[in-house]
């Protein structure tokens, strides 16, 4: 079911929205991690993988090739392919391969420098933590050329339709993967929820003022009167998600930093979706703010 497919696409933006290199998932630990939490065979979720990758929705990168010699498997990475998101890890990664190169060979260099360098002995360094950031660094670097010369078929409409597509044709196989779904128990759900519950307390007397300015002022005072950060904080935690885009649309909300710093409460939300079951349902609405919020980051103003 769409479910199984759509909770797997999650989770790889869970570690996507990391800033460091623990940012994009390594195939051999994801697969454990997807069997243990969901009962997905690894079988099944290369199904999975395949249809969020023909629906253009997350690329597979090669981060090791399989050598046989030393017993060592193919490891495969994964990404959204969402050029925000791309564009971000890529300079995460470029930075990232600079340090481990001045930490190896006591020498600084740019990370485009180390990969002219490098690239002749990667076969050599395969396995090596330089090796893993090499390829991924190259790789960032390749999808975000590639998106931006194929932008059509990186929409949300074109995404959405070919991911119907991809569903359509696995039918069979997603009714037999929700057998399998895996729910964590009643205890830890519970420990999760209460965890949530107190990161989401709003200044009780502050929060009343602003409910009760609502039926006197237009967004636009709204925020004027309260600031960007604390409307952000008051709707998001209401899930009050058409608000902020009618703000988005009305050119209410504009520049670039204030629309950052929706994208980063954004991330801060999907990073908890899976502990707390609200926002989970709400999921959809948050991923689409969130495209919204991007698509506007390019037209902002300072």
């Amino acid at each position: 079911m769409k479910e199984i497919v759509d909770t797997v696409f999650k989770r790889i933006l869970f570690y996507n929205q990391k800033n460091n290199t623990d940012a994009i998932p390594h195939s051999d630990l994801f697969a454990r991690e997807i069997s243990s939490l969901y009962g997905i065979s690894k079988k099944e979720l290369d199904i999975i993988l395949n249809i969020l990758k023909e629906s253009h929705k997350i690329f597979i990168m090669e981060i090791a090739k399989e050598d046989p010699g030393k017993n060592l498997e193919k490891i495969s990475g994964y990404v959204d392919a969402d050029l925000f998101t791309i564009q971000r890890l890529r300079e995460v990664f470029f930075d990232a391969l600079s340090n481990e190169y001045e930490r190896q060979y006591n020498s600084k260099k740019t990370a485009n420098v180390i990969i002219k360098e490098l690239i002749p002995k990667l076969m050599y360094i395969n396995h090596t933590p330089i090796g893993k950031l090499l390829n991924k660094t190259i790789m960032l670097d390749e999808y975000q050329r590639h998106i931006e010369n194929n932008y059509r078929e990186f929409t949300e409409e074109w995404k959405e339709e070919n991911y119907k597509i991809q569903l359509s044709i696995n039918e069979k196989l997603l009714l037999n993967l929700k057998k399998n779904n895996k729910k964590p128990t009643e205890a830890e759900e519970a420990a999760q929820i209460e965890e949530e519950k107190n990161k989401r307390a709003v200044d009780s007397e502050l929060h009343k003022k602003y409910e009760k300015s609502e039926e006197d002022y237009s967004l636009d005072k709204m925020i004027q009167i309260y600031g960007v950060d604390f409307f952000l904080r008051v709707n998001l935690r209401k899930y009050n998600f058409a608000i902020i885009e009618k703000a988005i649309d009305s050119h209410i909300l504009h520049r670039k930093q204030d629309l950052s710093l929706l994208r980063e409460m954004l991330k801060n939300m999907r990073f908890n979706f899976e502990n707390d079951p609200e926002i989970a349902n709400h999921m959809d609405e948050l991923m689409s703010l969130d495209r919204k919020a991007s698509r506007a980051i390019s037209l902002a103003k300072k």
